[in-house]
């Protein structure tokens, strides 16, 4: 198969149009912490919408080696370990560190 390459203008625009919506930052994390977490495009609370962007931002800097997923709780929601911490990062920076993540999280999703 032949690797796809994405800018994150063209990713954001290719989600926009998928889900019919004017994708940014925050819904690009929201749709992997539902593509993680199994549960498909349904209503949600503010709160669940909340837990499943929180979800996409750990499950991708989990990727890049900031945490370690360890466990599921009760409701099977994952559980993870700091393993570098990203406190020292600018949020710019780790803004950038995630949009990077992201773009590659799609690359491998879509090839």
């Amino acid at each position: 198969m032949e690797s796809i390459d994405y800018t994150w203008d063209e990713l954001v625009l290719m989600v926009s149009r998928h889900f019919k919506v004017t994708a940014d930052y925050d819904f690009m994390l929201f749709i992997i912490g539902i593509q993680e977490r199994g549960t498909g495009m349904t209503h949600y609370s503010r709160e669940e919408k909340m837990d499943l962007i929180n979800l996409g931002k750990c499950k991708l800097l989990s990727h890049l080696g900031y945490l370690d997923e360890i466990e599921e709780d009760q409701e099977g929601w994952p559980r993870f370990k700091e393993i570098k911490s990203v406190k020292g990062l600018s949020p710019s920076f780790q803004k950038h560190l995630l949009k990077n993540a992201m773009m590659e999280y799609f690359k491998d999703k879509l090839n």
